[in-house]
């Protein structure tokens, strides 16, 4: 996290405190339930969401009817820039997994930002890597590893990026089906895997929720260094 509150990966924490408001002075605040769409597949980009508050999934349905869950935004995350920029249409469904505060910016006002404040743009090219950087990460995990290891590994990941502690305990608040979809695995696999030999001594699952009790030996199965932010 930064000073600011906001994690340093995610677009407001890449920002300047002047940066940062000047961003923030462009949108209207808007509240999502769970549940519901901030942005639906399909429809024109005529707006950028800044979440403020909340977890939202990006899902896209592929071409045989299957939904394919392309990643978790957190808050200071940017959504919906994509086709903003190319001025084409959603690419994906963006669904509100908590009570959602965020700041809906028109897509004029975030291009003439884009152009006026070149550390916006920064903060976009970097943000913008770094998840072609994970999407890539996942693939090759998927290639490389059995299931076990794929999902420590994408446990570690959302760790990084979620706030949420349980006794110390970073939690990821997902259900095992968003965590299959996740890693490309069926839901069926995923509950073994997190029940057996490999995992259950250093994972407790409860309902939509998994608490990370080592994350020492979770790196290990990961084959992986534990993530400077859960470093104990």
């Amino acid at each position: 996290m930064t000073s600011s509150g906001w994690n340093e990966r995610s677009f407001l924490g890449r920002l300047t405190p002047p940066a940062r408001q000047a961003v923030l002075g462009l949108g209207r605040t808007r509240t999502l339930q769970p549940g519901e769409p901030l942005m639906r597949q399909g429809e024109p980009g005529t707006s950028v969401s800044l979440l403020l508050a909340g977890r939202v999934s990006v899902t896209r349905i592929v071409e045989n009817g299957s939904p394919s869950l392309l990643g978790i935004r957190h808050p200071g995350d940017l959504v919906g820039e994509m086709a903003v920029i190319s001025q084409g249409v959603r690419a994906a469904t963006v669904t509100a997994l908590d009570r959602c505060v965020v700041s809906v910016l028109p897509a004029r006002a975030f291009m003439k930002c884009l152009a006026d404040v070149p550390e916006a743009m920064l903060a976009l090219s970097r943000m913008t890597g770094d998840r072609l950087t994970q999407a890539n990460t996942y693939r090759a995990d998927a290639a490389g590893y059995e299931v076990e290891v794929r999902l420590a590994r994408a446990l570690l990941y959302q760790a990084e990026q979620s706030p949420d502690r349980e006794a110390g305990h970073p939690v990821i608040k997902l259900r095992q089906k968003q965590l299959a979809m996740l890693i490309g695995a069926q839901e069926g696999t995923v509950q073994k895997a997190l029940n057996g030999p490999a995992l259950r001594d250093v994972v407790d699952c409860g309902r939509g929720r998994i608490v990370l009790r080592d994350v020492g030996g979770l790196a290990r199965l990961a084959e992986m260094d534990p993530p400077p932010e859960l470093r104990t």
